[in-house]
């Protein structure tokens, strides 16, 4: 069982009401581990923190805080073996390819280091005798939203722009699988100067809440469903003049014109809707736009794969999807299915739990297929899409 603790001002502590978030692994249903769930004052204690750290942290090099996000980059990777095994448990995200967030996290902070002499301004002519010239300077105070689906990869990769501008960063990891976000509060306050990065877990509502709303916050970002999108929208509008940038879901096309490559367009199909974790990317290729003259023969085939793919262990490196990500995703997974069944699509494969006892408890779906899908048909989902 792991239990995790918040950052706030360079201290691993609990939550100021002594609340707690359970966390399980979708693949059994079995409790996984907890965290420290924040309430408005803790919330209002971390931005305080990244308020009264950012003057200091601003004022330093841009080799000074690079080296800074080198050595939060190289404890990353040391501790990268641990972050894998935990995250593979908590999100059901597959092992083999979830070795990639490791990397990319710390890639994203060693890019960003190397990017930090090209902060730079302009300089304009605006007269024959005068000049314009900008000046880039931090928001201060910057609000991270992470989602379920790549919780230590978006937290820990999305710190580095804005650390290298000058910025302190308040993170809120995601309801669902928030375990190893406490582990990044651990490598931030062993490489980071206390209170420049503070991490919080807890529900949308009040955390994820009071953190948007919080007058010392400027400037926001957030990954994850539409509807909260929205909410984080109304909410920063109604508590002052804020920048807020969403990454929503979506249902891309992937659009197949009669000469393509057959055999490309199966291989990359099934590959772009991201079954390594279980369909849950922003960035699946959700729709296959078909022409007709290929149509029926792309769609069996994918079918076929599909039905290949082998579902298991999420630690397993052999195993290329696992469950979905909770009870609350599962249950809108099979709404969404039994919804294009009831609107007149045609289920080729998949659709329901799979077979056997591995597959008795946990969020397990087979990877799905529909056809003769009407694009009216995608309307019902569109409000709801989710990573």
């Amino acid at each position: 069982m792991h239990e995790g603790l918040m950052l706030i001002d360079g201290e691993l502590c609990a939550a100021a009401d002594g609340g707690w978030l359970q966390s399980e692994n979708p693949a059994n249903e079995q409790p996984l581990g907890r965290v420290a769930s924040a309430g408005e004052t803790d919330v209002r204690r971390a931005v305080a923190a990244a308020r009264a750290a950012q003057p200091a942290w601003a004022a330093k090099s841009v080799w000074e805080r690079a080296a800074a996000l080198r050595q939060l980059a190289a404890g990353i990777r040391a501790r990268g073996a641990q972050i894998l095994d935990l995250e593979a448990r908590d999100t059901g995200n597959t092992i083999g390819k979830l070795s990639a967030d490791i990397q990319i996290a710390a890639g994203y902070l060693e890019y960003f280091a190397g990017l930090g002499s090209e902060l730079k301004g302009e300089t304009v002519p605006a007269t024959a005798q005068g000049l314009h010239f900008t000046l880039r300077e931090p928001w201060g105070v910057v609000a991270r939203i992470v989602p379920f689906n790549h919780p230590f990869m978006f937290a820990a990769a999305h710190l580095a722009a804005p650390l290298m501008a000058g910025n302190a960063v308040v993170v809120k990891t995601p309801e669902t699988s928030p375990l190893t976000g406490s582990i990044l509060g651990e490598l931030c306050r062993e490489h980071l100067p206390a209170g420049l990065v503070n991490i919080v877990h807890g529900l949308g509502l009040p955390a994820g809440d009071a953190l948007v709303r919080h007058p010392d916050v400027r400037r926001i970002g957030f990954t994850g469903a539409v509807p909260t999108g929205l909410a984080i929208q109304r909410a920063a509008a109604e508590s002052g003049v804020k920048h807020v940038t969403l990454e929503l879901g979506g249902k891309n096309p992937f659009i197949v014109f009669p000469d393509a490559d057959l055999d490309k367009v199966v291989e990359m199909a099934v590959a772009g809707m991201n079954f390594s974790w279980a369909g849950q990317s922003c960035g699946s290729t959700s729709r296959l736009l078909l022409h007709d003259s290929v149509h029926d023969e792309v769609v069996e085939r994918v079918a076929t794969r599909l039905r290949q793919l082998r579902l298991g262990d999420p630690t397993d490196p052999a195993s290329e999807m696992g469950p979905v990500n909770s009870r609350r995703q599962h249950e809108r997974v099979l709404g969404f299915i039994d919804s294009a069944r009831e609107q007149g699509a045609r289920l080729v494969t998949g659709g329901r739990r799979p077979p056997g006892d591995a597959f008795r408890a946990g969020y397990w779906v087979e990877p799905t297929l529909y056809a003769d899908v009407d694009p009216a048909m995608l309307d019902s989902g569109n409000e709801h899409a989710e990573l």
